[in-house]
């Protein structure tokens, strides 16, 4: 459109009519939705860490992504020996009689 937003100045207005881009106006929307005070204290609170905050927040996130896989391989072995060992003992009734 050739049209740049008046908040960021980076991309295209929506339209003619808009003065924002698609972001920009979902975060005017929110702003008017929740008290700007409410939407600033958020936003420094989780945007702005130092660098044990950042250090501490990786750490959390890679145990949340070990801890996940570990549960679903737990879950896949598990499933699969009750698989076998149901085939086994069928197996082996089968050939008894």
């Amino acid at each position: 459109m050739g049209f740049k937003c008046l908040y960021c100045d980076e991309r295209d207005r929506v339209s003619y009519f808009s003065n924002w881009c698609e972001d920009c106006a979902n975060l005017r929307r929110l702003l008017l939705i929740y008290e700007p005070q409410k939407c600033i204290d958020i936003l420094k609170r989780t945007l702005t860490r130092d660098d044990t905050q950042i250090t501490y927040k990786i750490n959390q996130e890679i145990k949340k992504i070990v801890n996940n896989d570990i549960e679903t391989n737990v879950k896949k072995v598990d499933e699969t020996d009750d698989h076998t060992y149901e085939t086994r003992s069928k197996n082996s009734k089968s050939k008894s009689f």
